[in-house]
């Protein structure tokens, strides 16, 4: 198979990586034809002839031409291949989701990230498995166990740009162990977040939590404390259609408590913040998270696609009970525009 064969699309990327694995997941889901490239130094010419940023997955398409950023990827999938859709016909649950995929993407991956690079032994693991990648097939191979001392030493300075710094650490902590026990909760009664079949909130929760469960320190948590979660995860290596998407009044009792703990006061707060530093200028977003002060580096991306989230909030603004919802789970004062100044944040 060669890329721009005008049938296949070819994923460049990593199983390290939960934005490849969630593109990976989608394209499954919708039985897209399609090719997995290992992004290592033997495809490295590959990969910079056609990356915008250093980021993957990169994607390309049947024609030729090629993508990066895992939502923009899974949003143009459900355009030219729109059954079985990501999205169910509820806008109130539709909008749920779309807020989840963001928080799976910006919030869990903080999580992920944290334990990942901060503790000695995912370290060891994490970079033992990006070496031995990354040479694959090269005449450097042998040199892995060097290499991967190299990733540690580059990967560490990256957790405080991720907020994974000693000062946020146990909010990263209580946020990991209460999202488990939430989703815990919530997946007991059925095999997706929104029913019985993947919505857009599961491929983005779901990268990070794949990544988190193929990782010693979480993935040993998840073991121990969250069978649902688990068969969740793995139910998303290959996701199917296994009945309808469930109305929001049958889920609003086990959702509701992710959003009033995770979504709104943890992961929209912190975007909002970011959002307002970006426009201001500061280099550092702080707050108040839970009582404490959180505090990262401010950020572009995120600024941006919180615009976004707050367009697709508009747009079914005026659907009583999701507004009612947002109200009572703090996450609508984030979601206006401008959203509501903090209090006792920067």
């Amino acid at each position: 198979m060669s890329i721009g064969d005008g049938e296949h699309h070819v994923i460049l990327g990593r199983e390290e990586s939960g934005y490849s694995m969630k593109v990976r997941s989608a394209m499954r889901f919708k039985a897209v034809p399609h090719e997995w490239i290992d992004r290592k130094l033997r495809t490295e010419k590959l990969f910079q002839a056609h990356a915008r940023v250093q980021l993957i997955p990169l994607l390309f398409l049947p024609d030729g031409s090629s993508c990066q950023d895992s939502t923009p990827i899974l949003e143009g999938l459900e355009k030219t291949h729109p059954e079985p859709s990501f999205h169910p016909a509820e806008p109130a649950t539709r909008f749920l989701s779309e807020l989840l995929e963001e928080y799976g993407d910006e919030w869990a991956n903080k999580l992920m990230f944290h334990y990942r690079w901060g503790y000695p032994a995912d370290q060891r693991h994490r970079s033992g498995t990006l070496a031995r990648g990354q040479l694959e097939g090269h005449p450097l191979r042998l040199l892995a166990p060097i290499f991967a001392r190299f990733v540690v030493r580059r990967m560490i300075p990256r957790l405080a740009l991720a907020g994974a710094n000693d000062n946020n650490a146990p909010v990263l902590v209580e946020s990991f162990h209460e999202l488990v026990a939430l989703l815990e909760a919530h997946l007991e009664a059925r095999p997706y977040l929104f029913g019985a079949r993947p919505a857009f909130g599961d491929f983005g929760l779901w990268g990070q939590l794949h990544q988190a469960h193929t990782d010693p320190t979480c993935g040993t948590y998840l073991r121990t404390h969250a069978p649902s979660v688990v068969a969740w995860i793995e139910r998303m290596l290959d996701p199917k259609v296994e009945g309808p998407f469930e109305s929001f009044a049958s889920l609003e009792a086990s959702l509701r408590p992710i959003f009033a703990k995770e979504v709104g006061p943890r992961f929209l707060a912190w975007d909002a913040a970011n959002a307002r530093a970006w426009e201001a200028g500061e280099e550092r977003t702080e707050l108040s998270m839970d009582g404490r002060r959180y505090y990262q580096k401010t950020f572009k991306y995120p600024a941006h696609t919180l615009g976004i989230l707050r367009g697709r909030y508009a747009a079914v603004a005026e659907d009583a009970e999701l507004a009612r919802f947002l109200e009572e789970t703090g996450c609508r004062e984030h979601l206006l525009p401008g959203g509501r100044p903090p209090e006792g944040g920067a």
